[in-house]
């Protein structure tokens, strides 16, 4: 077991899984971003101790935390793109999406 260089990738990972899920709950949906937070934390969990018993055991806790960093940062992107296009070209996508006719 290594316990060094699994908490150095979990604190590698750390600043990004903070950065997409502060931008994604702020311009795209609170609820939703804590939802996959907890799942992230789970997914960490599973990830250390699936390291600490051999290193296949780590793939699971791996992709799923892949997963949730990635539909984290399409929330980001989508919601910073929707914030963009309502305050500089006056396109109110949300609203649109809402009411359609």
């Amino acid at each position: 077991m290594n316990s060094n260089a699994e908490g150095q990738n979990s604190l590698e990972a750390y600043s990004i899984f903070l950065i997409t899920l502060w931008t994604s709950g702020w311009y795209f949906n609170q609820v939703l971003a804590a939802c996959l937070g907890l799942v992230y934390i789970y997914a960490r969990h599973k990830y250390f101790w699936g390291y600490a018993e051999t290193a296949e055991g780590r793939v699971t806790g791996f992709k799923l935390s892949l997963g949730v960093l990635a539909l984290l940062i399409g929330l980001a992107v989508l919601g910073l793109a929707s914030r963009f296009l309502d305050e500089y070209l006056d396109l109110h996508v949300a609203k649109k999406l809402r009411h359609p006719f």
